[in-house]
């Protein structure tokens, strides 16, 4: 390079995981970069942020188009580089560690962009026209980018050997890693026990939602003020912990399988009738009535001049249906209202005097219920269960024995549960034929 002429830095920083934060590793290279920059007496271009914290360059995900590297290699096709420039890393390693073809790649793209490589932990240096003269450093720099991709395949085969012994001390009813253990787990005797108090917060969330049909926030709100000194949630953490199968006490292994490792704090119908109201308000789009007022019809009420639906508005005795359309763009010219309580309450009256002769018997009635949740409950086990077998595709076409094991049962468990279903929706059909209302008695 020509001295005279001003040389602009770009320094890179990468770690792989967010607990090599505490370790100084991010601070140690931009402390290191600085001093070479100094030295050198290059230009330090800070317009880039160029830290990549938990980003793996052994998976290549530092060069997504959202990592730093990955911005700057974009910004370096968009011309937005000042030139001369110099990526300032402190290893080769820190660019990557995939396998030899694909690190050599990048390596070459960046010294064809006409950047130079500088590694201060060596002080290498790689430039296209140096290079050119001399490829002696290309075969360094193959060298030492070959033994990083082992380096880090021989650590992911150990790391991947681990868990795998680890999931079958799991089968055998051995204690795993302490991280696999939710909050509510203690292992601390050598065997998992439950934590009372901060397996009561997780029931309550499951119970608000699948017997009060409660929306994520509804539940925070709910949660919040009753254990708010010991447990902050928030719509995203509730999201996650209604889909943890870990409340059923599993732990999903790297195959896909689920292994019993430790006690259960939900039981199976509460966690799939959960997932099926869930799934049942996203369809249906509606919560828990306003705090304002119960309202007995919301859906179901329409204007009849606008065709619009009909809203509850205002608090307590003022709490009036009135036509949304009027009641927000003032569009619809029925500008009528009808009391809310007063109304219901007439309604509620007459529903009363209605002769209960005509109406199935009470435990009829308790019995549909119960068939209703418990249909709902087994259909979300078996949507469940054949999503598992769609994640399981890729591991049995690399003819995973586990996998088409894992599929194999799977796929009984889901034959088991849909007969079961065709008896339970046969009964609650039964119950719901015209002919039972006279026999109901008889039947139960």
């Amino acid at each position: 390079m020509n001295t005279d002429v001003p040389i602009y830095c770009y320094s890179y920083h990468r770690i792989s995981t967010n607990r090599q934060l505490s370790g100084g590793g991010i601070k140690r290279q931009i402390e290191a970069s600085q001093a070479i920059c100094r030295e050198k007496d290059w230009i330090m271009d800070t317009s880039f942020q160029l830290t990549d914290i938990g980003k793996s360059a052994y998976h290549g995900k530092n060069l997504d188009d959202r990592a730093a590297l990955g911005g700057f290699l974009n910004a370096v096709d968009d011309g937005l580089i000042k030139r001369p420039a110099v990526l300032l890393v402190e290893s080769l390693d820190r660019l990557s560690r995939a396998n030899i073809m694909d690190a050599l790649e990048l390596f070459i793209r960046i010294l064809n962009a006409g950047i130079t490589i500088y590694t201060h932990i060596d002080g290498m240096t790689y430039n296209k026209n140096e290079i050119q003269k001399n490829f002696s450093p290309l075969l360094i720099s193959i060298t030492l980018m070959c033994r990083s991709h082992e380096e880090s395949e021989t650590k992911s085969k150990r790391i991947k050997q681990s868990w795998k012994q680890m999931e079958d001390t799991l089968r055998n009813g051995g204690l795993g890693r302490s991280t696999i253990y939710p909050h509510w787990i203690d292992i601390s005797s050598g065997k998992p026990k439950i934590i009372k108090n901060k397996a009561r917060v997780i029931q309550d969330i499951f119970r608000l939602c699948a017997r009060d049909n409660l929306s994520y926030v509804d539940i925070c709100n709910t949660i919040n003020d009753k254990y708010g000194d010991v447990y902050n949630a928030i719509p995203s953490k509730v999201q996650r912990v209604l889909r943890s199968v870990k409340v059923l006490g599993l732990y999903e292994a790297s195959n896909k399988e689920h292994i019993n490792a430790f006690p259960a704090i939900v039981d199976e119908d509460t966690f799939y009738l959960a997932h099926a109201m869930i799934a049942k308000r996203k369809k249906m789009l509606v919560g828990r009535p306003e705090k304002r007022a119960v309202n007995f019809f919301k859906t179901l009420m329409f204007c009849g001049d606008c065709g619009r639906s009909i809203c509850n508005v205002g608090r307590g005795q003022t709490s009036a249906f009135l036509c949304y359309s009027h009641y927000i763009k003032k569009k619809c010219g029925q500008k009528s209202s009808l009391g809310v309580n007063r109304f219901q309450t007439a309604l509620l009256y007459a529903l009363s005097l209605i002769d209960k002769d005509d109406m199935l018997e009470k435990t009829a009635n308790k019995e549909k219920s119960k068939l209703s949740k418990t249909i709902i409950s087994q259909q979300s086990l078996i949507d469940d269960k054949k999503q598992r077998i769609h994640n399981l595709v890729d591991l049995i076409a690399a003819g995973s024995k586990t996998g088409i094991a894992v599929a194999t049962n799977l796929e009984n468990e889901i034959e088991t549960a849909e007969r079961e279903l065709e008896v339970l929706t046969n009964r609650l059909d039964m119950l719901n034929s015209p002919s039972m209302a006279s026999s109901i008695g008889c039947s139960l």
